[in-house]
């Protein structure tokens, strides 16, 4: 079927974009924070989700799990999903600007269903396996930035201090909310209602299918108000991508840039982490104004982390392990869903069920292990297969037709 734009012109049929005209460092950054956002996930899979904000309340509690809680809080937790934010919105203006040839309706119809297939994978995968998931928020949040995608970069950098700025005020502003609220909420921290929730991640998967939808609905609900951070690093990665931050060539100010967020970061996280011992990490600060002050200087952080990755793709140091990266970020939506098949499998009651069994050390050591596992994966699948197997399935519910899949022997 062929299109004909309003010159009579002939369009050929919209086509995903092929391996060589995608960004190499996009793909090494994608693959960096799919793979990153585990070592905090694992809380969730593994653990009761508290304990992501306390230390104390960790089983088997040493000066190594403190190590590990401290290392995770000011160097990884919120870092990577912001950085996979970035790749996020980076990707949306490439999408765009790969197929610009398009008629403008065409090009938002498919990014359209691209958005919508998303949001169908990650209702499925909240309300049939994990209600952590992100893939709701990240399809939701599309829609704004695929409508803002046009404007100047400074109307962008803008849009996400404000957007940043409005999750600030829902969730900052939740600290003066009155005494008697937060001593009921001050039972989530209590030892009977860490065993509650032990209790509940070793029963079978229809006795957890209740409160899984509910926790997942009420995380939709919530990211609705929650998600702006996302949103605002989504905006920022169009800026980044489109001032050609991931490219060959970066600009000029690109070191200085880089140099500048990650001190500003360092600073910003030793005040979030000072800041939450000083209150002792009481959940009322800790939920509120210590998370944004945390989220704050996580996403100046993934900045660094992004421009250094983009750095290192530019570079000829360790190109096995960039190669191997890239292969992960090529696949990242089924890297994603297999973390939440292998980790529910091992810790929750319809697999192993070892939930809040394993101490945050020997939870960091499994992980390095997945991680292994993944990588490999994700080289040998791609040897025989053009994509990831979701891959394959959201492109052609995108382009409405099957996709080629399976490499020439």
């Amino acid at each position: 079927m062929l299109n004909v734009d309003s010159t009579g012109s002939v369009i050929d049929r919209p086509e995903p974009a092929p391996a060589q005209v995608r960004a190499p460092a996009l793909d090494v950054l994608r693959g960096v924070a799919v793979l990153g956002i585990l070592l905090v996930n694992i809380y969730s899979f593994a653990l009761p989700e508290v304990m992501r904000l306390e230390p104390a309340l960790l089983p088997h509690y040493s000066a190594v799990e403190q190590f590990c809680w401290y290392l995770i809080y000011c160097f990884v937790d919120s870092k990577f999903i912001a950085l996979l934010s970035l790749a996020f919105g980076a990707s949306l203006w490439l999408f765009a600007a790969d197929k610009q040839s398009l008629p403008e309706s065409e090009l938002n119809h498919l990014q359209w269903r691209r958005s919508m297939s998303l949001l169908l994978f990650g209702a499925a995968h909240a309300y049939l396996l994990w209600d952590g998931d992100v893939l709701v928020t990240y399809a939701l949040f599309s829609f704004v930035v695929w409508r803002w995608r046009q404007r100047s970069d400074r109307q962008l950098i803008l849009a996400a201090i404000i957007a940043f700025a409005l999750q600030v005020l829902l969730y900052g502003g939740m600290f003066w909310l009155p005494a008697e609220v937060w001593q009921e909420l001050s039972y989530l921290f209590d030892e009977a209602a860490l065993a509650e929730e032990v209790a509940h991640y070793q029963q079978g998967w229809w006795e957890q299918a209740p409160r899984r939808f509910s926790d997942a609905l009420g995380m939709q609900l919530i990211s609705l108000f929650g998600g702006w951070f996302s949103c605002s690093m989504m905006l920022l990665g169009v800026v980044l991508v489109r001032r050609g931050y991931f490219s060959a060539q970066p600009p000029e100010e690109a070191t200085p840039v880089l140099i500048l967020a990650l001190l500003v970061g360092a600073f910003l996280m030793l005040a979030a982490l000072l800041s939450n011992r000083v209150q002792g990490f009481s959940s009322q600060y800790a939920l509120t104004l210590g998370m944004q002050l945390h989220m704050f200087a996580s996403g100046v952080l993934s900045i660094a982390y992004g421009l250094l990755i983009a750095r290192w793709a530019r570079s000829t140091v360790a190109v096995a392990g960039r190669v191997v990266l890239a292969a992960v970020g090529r696949m990242a939506l089924s890297i994603y869903i297999m973390q939440t098949l292998i980790f529910t499998g091992i810790f929750y009651g319809y697999g192993l069920g070892w939930y809040g069994q394993l101490a945050l050390s020997s939870l960091l050591l499994l992980v390095a292990f997945v991680w292994v596992f993944l990588c490999a994966f994700a080289v040998l699948w791609l040897r025989y297969f053009y994509v990831g197997p979701l891959e394959w399935l959201w492109r052609c519910f995108v382009y409405q037709r099957v996709q080629p899949f399976r490499r020439a022997c």
